[in-house]
């Protein structure tokens, strides 16, 4: 049978908190610079979360699922290399960027924000009730378009080594080079997830003096040491005197030069500001959802003369920085560990459940 005659199976969101469906969906034509993908692996994401939990809206049905590697079933005409120039053939392995972008509007062509354009698409965060429907992760096939940025995956990266690099560590990469984290400094990491592990190899990686991880999740602390952390915080049950003194005294005094908060706790973003020595940077990550709302005292900005940059997920240079990461220092970081579970996509709700209990980093689902 054809691959235009056969259907896919995906789980579909069709309410807030309510459990996902597995729906059939016939697989899509596919078009002139177009790739539909076999998914082998897709790893559930915070923003996942916050879809599902509806801390964050999106339209309904929807696939969610957006850290996505797969195999080409079938290439459009005209498709040939990805975006690094290697040739691409039907049973390569690829990830690709979050979204589609025009190339083409204000954002895309004069502001380098394509994660920003006018015309945007974003797998696993669009309906999939039109076809193609074969849009989010949480499926059997994904239908790649014009506007996505693909990536063939080096063979001695395994699918759940690349999968959370989209969009976790592509993000994290995106962040560290907005903020500029120089070699020798002193970096407050706020979060112990996949964003703060990355934050913590990207850091020891690039030579950063102390590396100080704040969480309040004890295993997820002892889980980060293994990623380059020089010191950690357990902040369970700290007021921020408490929090902010022990970053002192661990950065002789002074206060860390740089704070990346990639929690997505509000409170984090003013504490870290206070966290920062005189002339400090602290990169926003982790509040991507609306409401995230904090008491800030403007003063700290000001006398302090502080940077800050607020960074929402990334670009193709970022996600190919992040491949070649793990690529480069694979063996240095137990990247591998990074999924500590594995679902099927009959599963997925399970999954999501687990992944929401935080008792491990990231959970992988294998369709």
């Amino acid at each position: 049978m054809s691959v235009k005659t056969r259907t896919g199976r995906a789980a579909v969101m069709t309410e807030v908190k309510k459990d996902l469906e597995i729906w059939d969906y016939p697989l899509p034509e596919v078009l002139p610079g177009c790739i539909l993908v076999r998914i082998t692996c897709c790893t559930i994401c915070g923003s996942d979360l916050h879809t599902w939990t509806g801390r964050r809206k999106s339209p309904v049905p929807i696939i969610l699922g957006h850290e996505i590697v797969g195999t080409i079933l079938e290439l459009g005409k005209g498709v040939t290399m990805d975006s690094g120039n290697n040739p691409l053939r039907v049973g390569d392995r690829i990830t690709w960027t979050i979204m589609d972008n025009c190339g083409k509007c204000y954002f895309c062509r004069e502001k380098g924000l394509m994660m920003k354009c006018t015309h945007l698409k974003k797998y696993g965060h669009d309906s999939c009730a039109d076809p193609p429907h074969f849009v989010g992760g949480f499926a059997e096939y994904c239908y790649i378009t014009p506007g996505t940025c693909v990536i063939r995956i080096p063979d001695e990266l395994t699918d759940e080594e690349v999968a959370p690099a989209n969009c976790a560590l592509a993000t994290v990469v995106a962040g560290r080079d907005a903020i500029e984290i120089q070699p020798f400094e002193n970096v407050l990491i706020q979060g112990a997830g996949a964003l703060g592990v990355y934050a913590t190899a990207l850091a020891s990686y690039c030579g950063c003096r102390r590396i100080i991880v704040a969480d309040v999740m004890e295993h997820r602390l002892d889980f980060v040491k293994q990623f380059g952390a020089t010191d950690t915080i357990d902040s369970k049950g700290l007021s921020d005197e408490e929090v902010i003194g022990k970053v002192k005294d661990i950065t002789g005094g002074f206060g860390a030069d740089v704070v990346m908060e990639l929690a997505g706790f509000p409170p984090l973003l003013p504490l870290g500001l206070k966290c920062l020595r005189t002339g400090g940077r602290l990169v926003e990550i982790g509040n991507a959802f609306a409401g995230a709302l904090f008491n800030c005292d403007a003063s700290d900005i000001v006398f302090k003369c502080l940077t800050i940059r607020g960074i929402h997920n990334y670009d193709t240079l970022h996600l190919q920085k992040a491949v070649d990461f793990l690529q480069t220092a694979r063996n240095r970081f137990p990247f591998g560990r990074i999924v500590g579970q594995r679902v099927s996509l009959d599963e997925i709700n399970t999954g999501l459940k687990i992944a929401e209990s935080g008792r491990t980093i990231r959970v992988a689902v294998k369709p």
